[in-house]
């Protein structure tokens, strides 16, 4: 996964310490001296009925950072679409605060009687935001679209449960193999790739899963997106103007009768950080939020006392974690990967480096993620000794080989990562090996990472669907000899498992069979893990309207329903032309 993406947006720096309680979520008080309750309701055009202390239509505008795109078509590539995601699509599913499946673009679903497919049945009336009918035809067409290999679409793979979606992006079969098929006008069948697919209805719920207009797109799909005029919404805003590299503008779609109407009536993105970040731009009130605080700027927020009132916080569902090429010397020596794992101290790092951005990870799943085992700490917990004994197991006795060379590991990064810096020193530290870390063009490192061609990198991986499937699956089994799409590691037990917990209709047995797979992948050091994030966001309180979850917790997540449910309080005038 933004955005302000849902990926950060800047490199890591400074060190500071401040209190545990800091991570715990929190909801910042509101200043409500000059709210005032509105005489008259405010209708949106929607149909939305906003709440009394909503300001009118006319000012009902937000500012939020963007990153420029590519272009506006979502299904095909999220990152090229960025801007569009969630405002300008609408999936068939959403998640909301309490991350409970919603209707979207579906009104209802229901499982096949082997699980082995799911129908969804499209809301009466459902649009594009040209007022042509959205039909199953489209949803059919989407995913032949997202899937061809003339597209340049890096996130296919995603969909490979899907039956067919593998073999047409191959190259290895037709567009009519792939499993979707239009029921009726209404109803679009989704079957699974070689039997159940339990968690598909989890998976149609992702931001980029959203329909591509078959109107639009099927006489143009490479280009249909790349204009103002050429693109059109699906979902409940629609877009109005792009100025490139500068600003795209967008209002509520009139043809949405969908259940997430929007407050905000219109949406000003504003393109291109700023050299030092969007920040200060926040502190003077050019954008109405910032959904992911950089450490210092944390730092800067926690010892500030009118600022610390605008703080949010919350777990998120990332996880950070090194990627070794398993298919090659050294790291094809498991001992090896072993010892790397249990010489790395998490805590300092996640507290003094991250400034508290960050807590330990031992295993691909956070916690609270369903499947989530905390016993795997033990197996790549920081234990020097035991790191020490392993890497002469591996044939690398204090670092070097039964010649006396030292072991030297190359380590790449597309830019200076704090991350990797302190990896670096931790295990020329601790094992006397000798770390090269490089750093490469963007292009550069992504073109590598997609070839297997790095022996050390980061990743990072924030889920897009609230399944182990999602973190697991897709992420790290394997699609071909070389491993997964991302990583160079293989093992047919993970496999197997993942693919037994895909097809396994007993929610119990599927988890338990999710937590056998995560300890393979662990145990194996598939990969070294990190950190999870802890994501800390500020707005000011004439942005409001979020519901708080079921533990009290007000916060902006990207990947529920949260952006539709925000408004624009009438004092807004006032908070946006104070100093």
């Amino acid at each position: 996964m933004s955005k302000i993406t849902r990926r950060e947006l800047f490199s890591l720096t400074g060190s500071m310490i401040f209190g545990s309680a800091l991570l715990n979520c929190r909801s910042a008080p509101e200043n409500h001296s000059v709210i005032i309750n509105s005489r008259e309701p405010v209708i949106t055009p929607q149909g939305r009925t906003l709440p009394s202390d909503a300001a009118p239509l006319e000012k009902q505008i937000l500012f939020e950072p963007a990153a420029e795109p590519r272009h506006l078509d979502i299904s095909r590539d999220i990152y090229g679409a960025g801007v569009a995601i969630n405002w300008g699509g609408e999936p068939l599913l959403r998640r909301d605060q309490n991350q409970n499946l919603v209707p979207a673009m579906a009104e209802s679903f229901q499982m096949g009687e082997r699980a082995d497919y799911w129908d969804f049945t499209i809301r009466k009336d459902a649009r594009w935001s040209d007022g042509v009918p959205i039909t199953a035809d489209d949803w059919v067409f989407t995913f032949r679209h997202l899937a061809s290999p003339n597209l340049d679409n890096p996130w296919t793979w995603f969909y490979y449960d899907i039956k067919g979606i593998q073999a047409l992006k191959e190259g290895k079969g037709r567009p009519e193999d792939v499993g979707v098929e239009a029921i009726d006008e209404r109803t679009v069948r989704i079957w699974g790739e070689g039997g159940a697919i339990l968690h598909l209805p989890a998976l149609m719920a992702y931001q980029a899963a959203v329909p591509a207009p078959k109107h639009k797109a099927e006489n143009n799909p490479e280009h249909w997106a790349d204009t103002v005029e050429g693109f059109v919404s699906s979902g409940p805003m629609r877009l109005l103007s792009w100025q490139y590299n500068q600003q795209l503008e967008w209002d509520a779609n009139p043809f949405y009768n969908g259940p997430h109407k929007v407050g905000i009536q219109k949406l000003i993105q504003l393109v291109g950080a700023p050299a030092i970040g969007w920040f200060n731009s926040w502190l003077n009130k050019e954008i109405d939020y910032i959904g992911i605080l950089q450490p210092q700027e944390l730092a800067q927020v926690v010892n500030d006392n009118e600022l610390i009132q605008y703080l949010h916080t919350f777990n998120n569902f990332q996880t950070e974690y090194l990627s070794l090429d398993c298919l090659r010397p050294p790291f094809d020596n498991l001992k090896l990967r072993q010892a790397l794992s249990n010489a790395i101290y998490r805590e300092p790092f996640c507290s003094k480096v991250m400034l508290g951005t960050r807590i330990p990870a031992f295993s691909m799943l956070p916690p609270d993620f369903p499947a989530h085992n905390p016993e795997l700490k033990s197996v790549q917990d920081f234990n020097v000794e035991k790191a020490k004994a392993l890497l002469a197991e591996a044939g690398f006795p204090n670092g070097k080989d039964a010649s006396g060379n030292q072991l030297v590991l190359d380590m790449f990064s597309n830019g200076r990562d704090v991350a990797l810096e302190y990896v670096k020193d931790q295990w020329e530290r601790y094992l006397d090996i000798s770390v090269n870390l490089q750093i490469v063009e963007t292009a550069v490192w992504g073109a590598r990472r997609s070839q297997h061609a790095m022996p050390i990198y980061r990743g990072q991986y924030e889920y897009d669907f609230l399944d182990p499937a999602n973190m697991l699956t897709r992420l790290w089994r394997s699609t071909g000899e070389n491993g997964s799409p991302r990583h160079a590691w293989r093992n047919a037990k993970f496999d197997e498992l993942v693919g037994l917990a895909g097809r396994e209709i007993d929610e119990q047995n599927r988890i338990n069979l999710y937590q056998q797979a995560e300890r393979t992948l662990v145990e194996d050091v598939g990969g070294i893990f990190l950190a999870h994030m802890v994501t800390h966001q500020v707005w000011y309180p004439y942005l409001t309207g979020f519901e708080p979850d079921k533990n009290g917790n007000t916060v902006f997540r990207y990947l529920d329903i949260s952006r539709f449910q925000m408004y624009i309080r009438n004092d807004v005038d006032h908070w946006r032309t104070s100093g």
